[in-house]
């Protein structure tokens, strides 16, 4: 049993959740949408530590009325300390906005951009290839859409595509998450 306001990591990859014991945390793996655990910081000073679940989009009355305004809370994508609760509920709306691909591989992708803004704002330049690594890619880009051209089959088997892959890979920003691959164009 952790206490003190000591990170706990529930089965979510890349979430921390704050605590002052584990049995607060009861529930979390039959969380099915999307949450942020809020204290009230004022409280916290004070050496107690008043806090809940709160569902996105959040609703400033159900903070104010279960533990007063003051806020700490981290999602799958960053967010200031002290960012008001309409800005948080204007950010979920936006990640919500997202296609689920990017959606899914956020974590990721956020290493290359500066803030989900971003991100957000980039998303049409994102393209996602499902069940992929980067050879599969310089396969399927070669033997699919055909962007050397049409390739009579008796050529085919001198084809380096290891090379395409590795140039690939030098030209583009190509991330792999989520089961397949991104690039960011």
């Amino acid at each position: 049993k952790q206490t003190g306001l000591n990170p706990v990591l529930p089965e979510y990859p890349g979430c921390f959740y704050y605590t002052d014991s584990l049995d607060e945390m009861q529930g979390v793996d039959e969380m099915q949408e999307m949450s942020v655990y809020i204290v009230n910081l004022g409280k916290y000073v004070e050496g107690k530590s008043v806090g809940a679940w709160f569902s996105l989009p959040v609703n400033e009355e159900a903070v104010r009325e279960r533990i007063g305004l003051n806020e700490y809370y981290e999602l799958p994508f960053d967010v200031d300390e002290y960012i008001s609760i309409s800005e948080l509920n204007k950010e979920y709306e936006m990640f919500m906005e997202l296609d689920e691909d990017i959606r899914d591989g956020a974590e990721a992708l956020l290493k290359y951009y500066t803030n989900l803004k971003e991100l957000y704002e980039h998303e049409e330049e994102i393209e996602f290839y499902a069940d992929m690594d980067t050879l599969d890619l310089a396969y399927y880009l070669i033997d699919e859409c055909q962007v050397l051209g049409e390739i009579p089959d008796r050529l085919r088997f001198y084809i380096d595509y290891c090379a395409y892959e590795r140039d690939f890979c030098i030209e583009n920003t190509v991330v792999e998450a989520n089961g397949g691959v991104y690039v960011l164009r």
